[in-house]
């Protein structure tokens, strides 16, 4: 078992040793510049009860969409699993001015810390060097962070978390992927 830092700060190469990788035909509107072969790329990887899986047909190259897939994977890793959080940041706010772009190679690791550290906001916002206003703002730039945050929120507690000194995958997990109410992309 690996838990969900370690899987976050795994190489592109390394994620995609874990992953089930299957090939697909895209579909829907498109006409000529669609998918016509099965360049579109699943990723699926699974510790113990956790899946999560993502998805890419938005290229005709099967390399591009590989690894646009693994970068939707990381964000899905960092959005379905909760670990308890450190007691320090694990590296400095990795954008500038109280922004980050999604672009962003660590956004994933820093989304995935902040939702751990819902709890208590302004102390999330604090340890990051943020205002609340300005994670507030990272927070709803991105639609897939807000519907989770809202979520979580709006739940009477803290998504449960295993607290467990072992490196049995210290966290909570939905074990069928995204919420059914949140798109695929």
């Amino acid at each position: 078992m690996i838990t969900r830092t370690a899987l976050l700060e795994l190489s592109d190469a390394e994620l995609l040793k874990l992953c089930e990788v299957s090939a697909y035909k895209g579909s829907g509107p498109g006409g000529q510049h669609r998918n016509k072969t099965n360049s579109g790329v699943k990723l699926k990887v699974e510790n113990g009860e956790c899946k999560v899986e993502a998805y890419s047909c938005d290229d005709r190259s099967a390399h591009i969409n590989k690894l646009l897939a693994l970068k939707k994977l990381r964000l899905r890793i960092a959005l379905q699993i909760r670990e308890k959080p450190a007691s320090q940041i694990p590296f400095p706010f990795p954008g500038s001015n109280g922004k980050i772009s999604q672009d962003n190679a660590l956004y994933p690791q820093f989304i995935a810390d902040v939702l751990d550290r819902l709890s208590d906001l302004n102390e999330a916002a604090k340890m990051w060097g943020l205002s609340k206003s300005a994670l507030n703002k990272i927070i709803l730039q991105d639609k897939k962070v807000m519907e989770i945050f809202q979520k979580m929120r709006s739940a009477a507690s803290p998504m449960p978390i295993k607290d467990d000194s072992s490196n049995d995958f210290p966290i909570h997990c939905k074990p069928t992927g995204m919420p059914s109410n949140l798109p695929h992309s």
